[in-house]
């Protein structure tokens, strides 16, 4: 039995903020708020702040926050309860005690047997496939390695596991929850994944979390992923990493890829220290996770991706760890993939014990950017160059590396020295600040700013639930809390964003959007004005995805030579268009 809301908002009432996370980390005052270094990422810079007016943290950095409820759960790695079990303890609260607990099904239980009930379902509709078995054939991708990693095929159809799922039992808005439909604008819901290779991501207690899905062909997107859920979140997982953990340990160091089959292949081929990052920018949830298994770690992307400014900087969050990290460098137009299957593995092997540390790596790519004879280029790659050197701790290494940059741009070591000293080591970890002309232009900054607006206070609730209804957030995290407000409100129940995170205790991405949320509403002026404009703009992208989708629908419908529902489908798009009159 869960413990009473009531009991919880009085040992919340007792335990303020600034003095429980004063017992961990110490804080200075800034103004009506408290700073300290994040004690979730690496800084030299202050950017974590608690606001004792409203008892909750932000961390500018890396975007962490909550409540006092969270930051103990996050720092102490405790459940909810046991938190709140603390904390009354201190306060001289004491919590009712019950008989037996009856197991509950959570949230995650479920999605997680959602989600193995959908790989069962994919992977039996691989086999019936001959154009996906072919394409497997193309690729190099042995059976066995396709049952090992649970690959499957998503039909072409708007319902396929839908219907599967709801054989089970199990409902549509579960299914979204799970990532795998999506809510209809005309009711219902529809497939996530069609006519795609399936390959499902699992966390290292091998539970199913969500799924990559790619095309055959060559039509776009290339990719579909799994949306962020209440058990996924790309930024924080591993491809792969389930199977290879151990390997990892063995061998000492990782190879990071980007890609599924950039970790697929390889594997096959014996190379079993490897995992992939989810085609996503490299995250310090992920460094941090990898960081368990290996101290250094070897970078395998292919050479435009890895010479990217961002790429570039991104890696040095292994350095902010303590991690060594090295770059091997792929021939131009080949991914590890694609250069296994043309050289073979040994070659692989032996491109990767060539590889350079991030230094020299750094250096010989921004050579090629910047011209490194004149004043400005040397400057320039002083300028990207600095950041990773002030992340490093030993004093000695980051003398060292002083030195080598000072003769490489053949300048003065000491003009070298005074710059560092103005670097802000931490700068790639900032968090994007939303601004009202930019929620003006696109739909996802839109959304959050109105959850923005709609923790600012009650004054913007009625509204808010007048004009746009929960299923027009098309972001799925936004959504989850803007429909906690909106039902709590209907309750009548008092509504703080603090108060608030406790509905999503176990959401770590939640509470940091509420807290992120709060701090962004602090920030804005001419506050009708900007709900106005963010109301229209998710109207106008609803409506625009609205008639791409029908678009699909039509073309489907006259491939098929179903004149009726072809008749029917262009008469609700043009209805939809003279209602709506092009979309922006």
């Amino acid at each position: 039995m869960a413990i009473p809301d009531n009991i919880v908002d009085q040992v919340q009432a007792r335990s303020d903020i600034v003095e429980v996370v004063s017992r961990y980390i110490p804080l200075q005052k800034a103004g009506r708020n408290f700073k300290a270094p994040c004690p979730f990422h690496n800084e030299k810079t202050p950017s974590f702040v608690v606001s004792p007016d409203k008892q909750i943290y932000h961390c500018f950095g890396c975007g962490a926050g909550g409540n006092v409820f969270s930051f103990l759960m996050k720092y102490e790695n405790l459940s909810f309860p046991e938190v709140v079990e603390m904390l009354a303890d201190k306060a001289g609260i004491q919590l009712p005690r019950f008989g037996p607990r009856k197991e509950l099904t959570s949230l995650a239980t479920q999605l997680y047997k959602v989600n193995e009930l959908a790989i069962q379902f994919f992977e039996g509709c691989l086999p019936q496939n001959r154009e996906v078995r072919d394409y497997l054939v193309s690729r190099g991708i042995t059976a066995e390695t396709a049952k090992l990693f649970r690959i499957g095929y998503s039909q072409d159809s708007w319902d396929g596991v839908l219907k599967f799922l709801g054989g089970k039992d199990i409902k549509g808005d579960i299914a979204e929850k799970a990532g795998l439909a999506i809510a209809s604008d005309r009711g219902g819901y529809y497939d996530r994944f069609r006519k795609r290779l399936i390959f499902p991501i699992f966390d290292l207690k091998d539970r199913a979390l969500g799924f990559g899905g790619r095309v055959l062909d060559s039509s776009l997107p290339k990719y579909m992923n799994s949306p962020e859920t209440y058990v996924y979140s790309k930024g924080r997982n591993l491809y792969g990493l389930n199977h290879t953990k151990e390997s990892i340990k063995k061998a000492g160091y990782a190879l990071v890829v980007e890609g599924y089959l950039d970790f697929i292949i390889p594997y096959q081929s014996g190379i079993r220290n490897i995992v992939a990052t989810l085609g996503t920018a490299l995250t310090i949830d992920q460094v941090k996770l990898l960081k368990r298994f290996a101290s250094t770690v070897i970078m395998v992307y292919d050479p435009d991706e890895a010479g990217e400014a961002a790429s570039l900087r991104n890696m040095d969050l292994f350095i902010s760890e303590g991690v060594n990290v090295y770059v091997a460098e792929l021939p131009k137009g080949f991914d590890p993939d694609g250069y296994i299957r043309k050289f073979g593995t040994e070659d692989f092997i032996k491109l990767t014990k060539a590889s350079k540390n991030l230094f020299d790596y750094k250096i010989s790519r921004l050579s090629m950017r910047f011209d490194i004879k004149s004043a400005h280029g040397k400057a320039s790659i002083a300028g990207e160059m600095l950041p990773t050197i002030s992340r490093i701790e030993n004093a000695v290494l980051r003398s060292n590396l002083v030195k080598k940059l000072a003769e490489k741009l053949s300048v003065d070591e000491d003009s070298i020295r005074q710059e560092l000293k103005k670097v802000k080591p931490d700068y790639t970890m900032r968090v994007y600040s939303i601004s009202p002309v930019e929620a003006k232009r696109d739909s996802k900054s839109a959304q959050k700013m109105v959850l923005a607006l709609l923790l600012d206070g009650e004054s913007f609730v009625k509204k808010i639930r007048e004009s746009l209804s929960p299923d027009e957030f098309k972001d799925s995290s936004v959504r989850d809390v803007i429909k906690a407000v909106l039902d709590l409100s209907k309750e009548d129940r008092s509504i703080t964003a603090v108060k608030l995170m406790n509905y999503f205790e176990n959401n770590d991405a939640a509470t940091a959007l509420i807290s992120e949320s709060v701090h962004l509403s602090e920030t804005l002026d001419n506050k009708e004005r900007i709900l106005c404009d963010c109301i229209a703009r998710i109207k106008k992208d609803n409506v625009k995805d609205s008639l791409g989708r029908l678009q699909d629908a039509i073309k489907i419908a006259h491939d098929s030579k179903d004149d009726t529902l072809v008749t029917k489908l262009v008469t609700e798009y043009t209805e939809l268009l003279k209602v709506n009159p092009a979309p922006s």
